[in-house]
């Protein structure tokens, strides 16, 4: 599409238009009520547009010229003209407010080094710092914020990147504007994002895969496909099962690694434990007999002896 300019254009309307720029929390409410404030009502103005979506701007178009300048001629008598602590600035259409933001640049660096550079790009409203706020702790940042008024023209002509003789550099960054990569020194993108920067694209792909990574639920086999609650269950069942009771090579019974005493009325190799106790008694009294004849065999004198003295001793 051509540009807009010459015949396409109302002349007669475009100089009775005013272009309002307001800062962050700007409205067309809050330009509505400066309007108002400064002497303007709602029989004054012909129209009230508001500019691109988060360009901040509005058109205002008197309906008769003399009311357009003398509005801009109060407006320029005030040192700021705010709304609920929202500052705004009117100029005549045409021309437009542009805020730039200065980067990089030492803090110690004086405004006015700022303000004759931009000078070459318009006319230079005032040199600022942007505040800083961290928690209950506020400050000035280092970032400049610079306010100019300029064309189109101008505007496209302002620097991404401004070079100092002595090696220190400056970024300024703008609303509105393509970026610059500070890679590859391309307008439309950042270095994170650049198609060059290879480190930067091996690291976007290692965190993708890590994230699946994390995000992949763990499958488990059969054996592991038991809950706590029933692992603890099975533990308490096995803890609650009393010991095995054991019979050892002796006959005795063992709980664990204890022996706890002769089995009564059990088999054992093919044997009743029963009969195992009438023969070892059967083999005591013989052992018995064995032994009483064995301590004086075929002594019937020293037997004699032994109950004689047994019997004096009753």
């Amino acid at each position: 599409m051509p540009a807009l300019t010459g015949d396409s254009l109302r002349t007669e309307s475009l100089e009775r238009t005013v272009k309002a720029q307001g800062k962050r929390g700007c409205s067309m409410q809050g330009v509505v009520n400066v309007l108002m404030k400064n002497g303007v009502s709602d029989t004054d103005i012909e129209w009230l547009a508001s500019g691109p979506p988060g360009s901040s701007q509005y058109d205002v178009t008197f309906k008769t010229k003399d009311k357009c300048i003398s509005f801009l001629n109060r407006i320029q008598m005030q040192s700021s003209v705010s709304h609920q602590g929202v500052q705004y600035r009117f100029v005549k259409y045409g021309k437009q407010i542009v805020s730039c933001r200065i980067h990089w640049l030492p803090a110690f660096v004086n405004d006015k080094v700022i303000a004759d550079i931009f000078e070459k790009f318009g006319t230079v409203m005032s040199v600022e710092y942007d505040s800083l706020k961290i928690g209950d702790f506020s400050t000035h940042s280092g970032v400049r914020v610079v306010t100019v008024e300029c064309d189109r023209v101008q505007q496209e002509s302002i620097p991404h990147i401004i070079q100092f003789e002595c090696g220190t550099r400056a970024l300024i960054t703008m609303r509105g504007r393509q970026p610059l990569c500070l890679y590859c020194q391309e307008v439309g993108h950042v270095r994170n994002t650049c198609p060059q920067n290879i480190n930067a694209i091996f690291k976007e792909k290692v965190s993708v895969s890590e994230n699946n990574k994390d995000n992949t639920p763990e499958k488990k086999t059969d054996g592991e496909k038991q809950t706590d609650g029933e692992k603890r269950k099975e533990t308490e069942k096995h803890t609650d099962q009393p010991a095995q009771k054991k019979i050892d090579d002796e006959g005795f019974e063992t709980v664990g690694s204890k022996k706890k005493g002769k089995s009564q009325g059990r088999k054992k190799n093919g044997e009743n434990i029963q009969e195992m106790d009438v023969e070892t008694e059967n083999d005591s009294s013989e052992d018995v007999g064995s032994r009483c004849s064995g301590c004086h065999p075929g002594s019937e004198r020293e037997n004699n002896k032994v109950i004689q003295c047994f019997v004096s001793f009753v």
